[in-house]
């Protein structure tokens, strides 16, 4: 089982950041090294190289990336709630309160990630968080542009040059998730158990050897969903949080199929009708979904309670 009494350092730490966040809500911000960690230039091998992956995970090609700031945890329902309190006050007029679905509240906690928000909601909040910390917002739509603050748009487009948040990239997502390692199935390895991540184990996996089965035993003490607070589990080799499990993680990419060609910088299709999110869940697909190379993809309007989202941030 995870050892939670290395957690409250890293509760500790996100409360601290949620009310930092709070206090600071007037000035500029620029990412912090204790929020962000930067993923280095460099050549990845992209897609699935071992037995058991999915067709669409097929054929494993060289990928090149910029390097990058990526959240080292997740977006939780704290810091979530935070941003959309101010952007209530400045146009961000739609976005909805974080975990909740009709009428029910989700939230297992602060330090938890926010579920059932939609692609279009985590684009215009990650535009929010921008202007709330003084940096230039990433995501603009229509003609002339303007900052995407409200609606279901399917015409955003992504300045990549841009000092503000945005969700990964299908490949930044999956060479961040690696943490350096090459050819394994998950960001530490090849073996899963449940003292590494928040999954459903099942004996139908060999690589998944978890003396215990079933949903994540330390997250089922109440109802649905069996989300852990973000940090419960080892980071990878760069010093993320839930790269595998806990909850599925949003990319800007539009869901399309591998070509087998070498590719710099790719940022998917301009056109589909489901966007890619990546990393597996405490619910869905087990131990194969928790597999680095796994690929999952979802309507842009649809919400659940095991997709959230992390952000990331271009390097200068």
């Amino acid at each position: 089982m995870p050892n939670f009494g290395r957690l409250f350092p890293i509760k500790e730490y996100v409360l601290w950041a949620i009310a930092l966040s709070v206090c600071c809500t007037g000035g500029a911000q620029t990412a912090s090294p204790l929020d962000f960690a930067l993923i280095p230039l460099g050549s990845f091998q992209m897609g699935d190289a071992l037995v058991g992956g999915f067709p669409d995970e097929k054929p494993p090609h060289t990928v090149n990336v910029k390097p990058f700031y990526m959240e080292k945890m997740l977006v939780t329902n704290g810091v979530w709630d935070d941003v959309k309190a101010w952007g209530s006050f400045h146009n961000y007029t739609d976005l909805p309160a974080g975990s909740v679905s009709g009428t029910t509240n989700h939230s297992k906690g602060a330090a938890h990630p926010v579920v059932y928000v939609t692609w279009y909601d985590a684009v215009k909040w990650c535009n929010a968080r921008s202007e709330k910390d003084g940096l230039t917002p990433c995501y603009t739509t229509g003609t002339p542009s303007t900052v995407y603050r409200t609606g279901n748009s399917d015409s955003v487009v992504c300045d990549w040059s841009a000092s503000g948040y945005r969700l990964p990239t299908e490949a930044e997502w999956e060479k961040a998730a690696r943490g350096g390692l090459s050819g394994k199935r998950f960001p530490w390895g090849d073996t899963i158990t449940h003292s590494q991540a928040n999954y459903v184990s099942s004996p139908v996996y060999s690589y998944d050897v978890s003396p215990t089965r079933g949903y994540q035993p330390t997250c089922t003490t109440t109802g649905a969903p069996h989300t852990s607070p973000v940090g419960s589990f080892a980071p990878n080799g760069y010093g993320l949080y839930d790269m595998a499990g806990n909850v599925w993680e949003r990319c800007w990419d539009w869901y399309a199929t591998y070509s087998d060609s070498s590719v710099s910088n790719p940022q998917g299709p301009a056109s589909g009708s489901c966007r890619v999110f990546r990393g597996g869940s405490w619910y869905s697909f087990g131990a194969r979904g928790c597999r680095t190379s796994h690929r999952g993809y979802y309507f842009p309007g649809d919400a659940s309670d095991y997709v959230g989202f992390r952000s990331v941030r271009s390097s200068p």
